[in-house]
């Protein structure tokens, strides 16, 4: 059923998803939410906290593995590729204060690149320090037999690492500046590959901006090129996506909460535009097994799956016990949906035969979770670590520095979990 907030419900909806001021938290403020200003994080908002009582028990997620990360940890991203399956990234973002209050803050971030093995736990292969981090993906496949890392940074920069497969270090290969104008910032604030489900050597990259802008990028042979760049929100555009089964065609979501849908073909102008959403687009993902089926995730705590064929209405929605910052399509069945929620936990949505529900939740964050993501090892593989369970996940959270791995059994067939195979 379509619902589409009335002022006084945004007005709630503003309250609960209130969050520290740039010069506390090292990611963008939302614009109008300025004015909503609390420094104090608090754990769950009374609303966030009736909502978790009526969802399934966090019982089948089981904490592998923690690690403090030391700057604010902001995403994690699993390497698709085998033999490298047990490789991800971390990424940090942190807001550098001088001595004294007339001096420039700077926003810091650093890369990590973690193994993961039964025998040894978690291991750091390398630190990389950059800019703050906002984004990080891996691409779908290997570009002339390597594999790559595209990486958004607050210095309006998109990063281009190769994995070494020699001795498992990330090389930058690939660097573009966004030059924005005299006094502006431009923090480049999300990325996606056009290689999920269509291959090429020659992929495009879009991204998107603090100014609200988004660039679409062509990785060439020996070069990384900007296509193309315009103005797509009002305000911040925090996420741009490819649809996966049309590479000329992508997605945005802005602050304005606005989903707009590209065709490159067809120029700078939307094909399509929603306004579905009570409060700022925060995330999207395309499936690469369902045709015409995207997933979008809002500050309005909504998560939402649309057909693209028809954007007037969801197909399906869920309201999630917090705001969400990212949302993954799980890399088996395709019919899972990982959630960060912010302050509201990490969590699993199952949509087979669009049924819309929650179905698993984490709540070991204490702090602002903005990064999940799937481990793509086989089951055969996740059987050599400890607790039972079929997947293993990757979250990390914003103040507490608290990256986790995690083994879950999460089978969209079984949920009954006394009779599931996976749970044994």
């Amino acid at each position: 059923m379509c619902k589409r907030l009335q002022s006084e419900e945004i007005e709630e909806v503003v309250s609960i998803v209130s969050r520290p001021s740039d010069e506390e938290i090292a990611l963008p403020c939302p614009v109008n939410y300025e004015d909503k200003i609390n420094i104090k994080l608090t754990p769950f908002s009374k609303k966030e906290s009736n909502l978790i009582t009526t969802l399934p028990p966090a019982t089948k997620i089981y904490t592998l593995f923690t690690e403090d990360t030391t700057y604010n940890a902001d995403s994690v991203e699993w390497c698709p590729h085998a033999p490298y399956q047990h490789l991800f990234v971390c990424a940090n973002y942190y807001l550098y204060k001088g001595e004294n209050s007339k001096e420039s803050h700077e926003r810091l971030g650093r890369i990590i690149l973690y193994s993961m093995s039964p025998e040894k736990g978690l291991s750091i292969l390398q630190k990389i320090d950059t800019a703050g981090i906002l984004d990080q993906k891996w691409c779908h496949i290997k570009i002339r037999d390597t594999i790559l890392l595209g990486v958004t940074t607050a210095g309006g920069a998109l990063n281009i690492y190769r994995l070494q497969e020699e001795d498992l270090q990330l090389e930058l290969v690939f660097s573009h500046e966004i030059s924005p104008e005299k006094g502006q910032d431009c923090l480049l604030l999300s990325l996606d590959w056009s290689t999920g489900k269509i291959n090429s050597n020659e992929p495009y990259i879009i991204c998107s901006d603090s100014l609200g802008q988004v660039h679409r990028f062509k990785l060439l042979k020996n070069q990384l090129t900007l296509a193309r760049t315009w103005k797509a929100h009002e305000f911040e555009a925090w996420i741009a996506a490819f649809y996966y089964w049309e590479c000329n065609v992508f997605f945005t979501g802005g602050d304005d909460s606005v989903l707009l849908m590209f065709d490159e073909r067809m120029g700078m102008t939307p094909v399509a535009k929603n306004k579905r959403h009570g409060a700022g687009v925060t995330c999207i993902h395309s499936n690469s097994e369902k045709e015409y089926t995207i997933a979008t995730g809002s500050y309005d705590s909504y998560l939402r799956l649309w057909d693209i064929r028809n954007m007037k209405c969801p197909k399906g929605e869920v309201e999630m016990p917090g705001t969400l910052w990212r949302v993954k399509w799980d890399p088996f069945t395709k019919d899972l949906l990982l959630v960060a929620c912010m302050v509201g936990g990490v969590h699993v949505v199952n949509t087979i035969d669009d049924d819309f529900k929650i179905v698993e939740s984490y709540y070991e964050h204490k702090s602002i979770a903005y990064g999940a993501d799937w481990c793509y090892l086989p089951e055969e593989e996740v059987k050599q670590y400890p607790y039972a369970g079929n997947r293993i996940i990757a979250s990390c959270s914003f103040y507490d520095n608290l990256l986790c791995v995690s083994r879950a059994c999460l089978c969209p067939y079984c949920f009954c979990y006394a009779n599931c195979m996976h749970a044994k």
